[in-house]
């Protein structure tokens, strides 16, 4: 029952969005959805899956390898926006290549027949990487 005088209730709900809306536009740059100690603890963790990674190549062991690279690729892709807000160009083509040589290795590691030599060279190429990021930022 609408009484007479009184907003209706589609025009209190828009104006409460509107309100809400406007308020979240109004606090400039958001919350930091990636922090240094993000990025700390995610390093800390993608550092193991990375040796894990060749470590398992070495072995033969391609399941596991397969896995620890994936993760790794999840792990890392996560510390792209760190980087963009800091505004580190070089950082992100490190983070680009380094990504890169990981789907590689999703992809020969997902074939039918493995190259196992091929699947070394690349984690070697993964390391190479990570090195030259962490020479800057470390």
């Amino acid at each position: 029952m609408k009484m007479q005088g009184l907003p209706s209730r589609s025009f209190l709900f828009a104006v409460l969005t509107t309100g809400v809306v406007g308020a979240v536009f109004a606090q400039g740059k958001p919350y930091p959805v990636f922090t240094p100690d993000n990025l700390d603890l995610t390093m800390k963790a993608l550092g193991p899956n990375v040796a894990g990674t060749s470590a398992s190549l070495a072995e033969g062991d391609y399941t596991t390898a397969k896995e620890r690279a994936i993760r790794s690729r999840e792990q890392l892709a996560r510390t792209v926006p760190f980087w963009r807000d800091q505004e580190r160009e070089d950082a992100i083509a490190f983070l680009r290549t380094v990504l890169s040589r990981l789907d590689a290795l999703d992809t020969v590691l997902s074939s039918a027949s493995i190259d196992g030599a091929r699947a070394r060279q690349i984690a070697v190429e993964i390391s190479e990487g990570c090195t030259a990021c962490h020479t800057v930022y470390r």
